[in-house]
């Protein structure tokens, strides 16, 4: 295999607890990271649950004190973040457990940047930009998709401006320990494990056709895209499918560890400006870009494509390379329908404004750093075009 970057490199910092009932291990981690006051954080919903009951019981079984917050909104509004930093730092809380999706944990990651050092969430945008260490974090999943629980990077919403915003650091930005449990999922709604397992499939799909991809990321992308195409359906039809539950959720955050050394490419490029400016959700908004950026990056890297296709069961036999692509795109609007995201770019009625301010945001991010990522060189006018091929 040849390898766009002659040198790469793969890590993580993030114990990873696997398996049905894996946090029953809470109290053990709990004592082993040494917690004296916890703060749990969820959202209004998790928080209703029987699984969200267990993690309180499991805590409880540690022996530490603990508050809870369960106000949690979508997307991770920064206001959220300034709340959270305001309770730990009034509570002396030393820990954060994050029992939710990934707009808790976002919120919670960059909450623990701001306990500790200080400041406004802008602040902290980009990357290697604080030097203290955040408040520990322990993250429980409850959707499979984000793979915020194993990333080193937190992306919030300053409603104000209208924007989304990474903060990330490459080794003191991840949780400390994550519980990737089966039963996690059973009552997260269908459409949340829909819209949450494409963008999970985005994160294998573009990190393994990455231009910085390496031997180590290519087998989880790889594994990643197998395990999600495989168990997402699954899941869809019935959340109380432990093993495809778990295996979505492994699947997913395999991705994760994936493009935390990789980056994404032009799904997430695009389609972290397609939400704020149309008003959609992260997963979903990938869900309307992923056909079109897959059909535009093919013709360079069309060998993975083989790979992809065999990894998501798509029957690629004796099929012209050239061919390949069309399959992998219609392979992946098959699961995307049978997941019940029937959608198109065209029935939030985008204007032409809003098309050219999206394929704007996404040259500019483009030039900083996608550049590196995305097998295709881009210009504004394929930013449009993609836009455009996503209405049909």
């Amino acid at each position: 295999m040849f390898y766009h970057q002659k040198n790469t490199c793969y890590e993580t910092h993030t114990r990873m607890v696997v398996g049905t009932n894996c946090i029953e291990q809470l109290p053990e981690e709990i004592k082993a990271c040494g917690g004296e006051k916890i703060l749990i954080v969820s959202d209004p919903n998790v928080s209703k649950t029987e699984f969200y009951a267990n993690c309180i019981d499991y805590v409880k079984k540690s022996g530490c004190p603990y508050l809870v917050w369960n106000e949690a909104e979508e997307e991770a509004p920064l206001r959220n973040v300034d709340t959270v930093c305001g309770i730990l730092l009034k509570n002396a809380c030393n820990l954060m457990i994050a029992v939710g999706g990934g707009s808790v944990i976002d919120i919670c990651k960059l909450a623990g940047v701001l306990a500790t050092n200080g400041g406004k969430g802008p602040d902290w945008a980009g990357y290697e930009k604080y030097s203290i260490p955040p408040m520990t974090l322990f993250t429980i999943p409850t959707t499979a998709g984000t793979s915020a629980e194993v990333t080193n990077m937190a992306v919030v919403h300053d409603e104000e401006k209208n924007v989304k915003f990474t903060v990330g650091h490459r080794i003191l930005g991840a949780a400390k320990v994550t519980f990737l449990d089966g039963n996690s999922i059973e009552s997260c709604p269908r459409g949340q494990i829909a819209c949450c397992g494409i963008d999970a499939l985005s994160h294998s799909f573009e990190s393994y056709i990455a231009l910085n991809a390496n031997p180590i990321t290519e087998a989880l992308s790889l594994s990643g895209v197998r395990l999600i195409s495989r168990n997402l359906w699954a899941v869809y039809g019935n959340s109380s499918n432990r093993q495809s539950a778990l295996d979505l959720i492994v699947g997913s955050a395999m991705g994760g560890l994936a493009f935390n050394n990789t980056g994404c490419g032009n799904m997430h490029c695009i389609g972290r400006h397609v939400g704020p400016q149309l008003h959609i959700n992260h997963g979903l908004s990938i869900a309307l870009v992923m056909p079109s950026v897959a059909k535009f990056n093919f013709p360079a890297q069309m060998e993975k494509y083989r790979r992809i296709a065999e990894a998501m069961d798509l029957d690629v036999r004796g099929v012209p390379l050239a061919d390949v692509g069309e399959i992998v795109v219609n392979g992946l609007k098959k699961l995307i329908s049978d997941v019940g995201i029937t959608v198109k770019m065209s029935d939030f009625k985008p204007s032409v404004e809003d098309f050219e301010k999206i394929a704007q945001d996404s040259y500019t991010q483009y030039q900083k750093f996608y550049h590196y990522r995305n097998p295709v060189k881009m210009t504004f006018k394929d930013y449009m075009m993609i836009l455009e091929d996503c209405c049909k």
